[in-house]
This record gives structure tokens, C-alpha cells and sequence, in this order.
């Protein structure tokens, strides 16, 4: 089941990318330098914050318990892991804005899909758009999971 949900979810991704990329697609790289200012900083807090975590007492706490879906890991493993995750995502995100910048300047010959003109630009473009969609997500979702980890460790100090 886990995987079939997987499969979806890319499937709806390269939709998603297909449909920024065609037919919602505008011209708006000149927002990608706010968002790689963004990103950075998200990066910075994000590693931040795992070496606070790391450098917990109550990290030591998390090891110990299993995740309750997961025999093979630990809450620790959990948390570290979305923090990995999260920092890919940015990671891939300033490399793919980085990557647009230097073909901006770059004529790519353009194909016709159903009347619609897709180019690699667009597509790198929505690919960035939906990549830093989903960075925010992770973000947010990291913010909130390193409050509730710091107010369990304020409890236990």
C-alpha cells in the first residue's frame, strides 16, 4: 500500500509539473533570487537546529524509543529524517534556481505539445516552483516539530 501511494503522489508531481511547465505556465524567474534568499536561511536554521538537537539530553530520550510503525527505528531516526529531508529539498531547490540562472541567457528550441509550447526553461522553471511549494511545506512542517522538541526538552531539563 505504501507503495502504491508513493507511485500516486509522483505521478501527481509530474502533473503538477507538466500543467506549471504548459499550460499555468508565466514567465516569474525573477522571483527565484527571493526565494533563494529564503531557502538559505531555511538551510541555516535547519542545520541549527539538528546540532541543537544533537547536542540534546533529551536526544539521548528519543533514541530509545521505536517509532510505532516502525520496529527498525527509533524517534530519533524520525526526527533526523526530516530534517534530512528538508534540507535536501532546499539543497535541490538552490541548485536547480542556481542551474536556471546560468541557461537564462541559453535559447533552447521549443517543442509544440497540444498547441502548447514547453521549453526546458519552463520546465526547469515549474519544477523550481513546485520544488520551493514544497520546501515551504517542509519548512513549516520542521518549525513545528522542532518547537514541540524543544519544549519536551525544556521539560526535561
Amino acid at each position: 500500500m505504501l507503495t502504491i501511494s508513493k507511485i500516486i503522489k509522483y505521478i501527481f508531481l509530474v502533473g503538477i509539473t507538466f500543467l506549471f511547465s504548459t499550460y499555468l505556465y508565466f514567465d516569474n524567474s525573477s522571483t527565484f533570487p527571493h526565494i533563494l534568499t529564503f531557502l538559505s536561511i531555511t538551510t541555516g536554521f535547519s542545520i541549527t537546529g539538528l546540532s541543537i538537537i544533537a547536542t540534546s539530553k533529551f536526544s539521548k530520550d528519543l533514541y530509545k524509543k521505536e517509532v510505532t510503525n516502525d520496529n527498525s527505528k527509533t524517534l530519533l531516526h524520525q526526527l533526523v529524517g526530516k530534517f534530512e529531508k528538508a534540507i535536501v529539498t532546499f539543497t535541490t531547490t538552490i541548485v536547480l534556481i542556481l542551474v536556471f540562472s546560468f541557461i537564462a541567457s541559453i535559447e533552447f528550441k521549443e517543442l509544440y505539445f497540444w498547441n502548447t509550447k514547453i521549453s526546458i526553461k519552463s520546465i526547469l522553471s515549474s519544477i523550481i516552483w513546485m520544488l520551493s511549494f514544497i520546501s515551504l511545506w517542509n519548512f513549516t512542517d520542521l518549525l513545528k516539530l522542532f518547537s514541540k522538541f524543544v519544549i519536551q526538552s525544556a521539560k526535561r531539563e
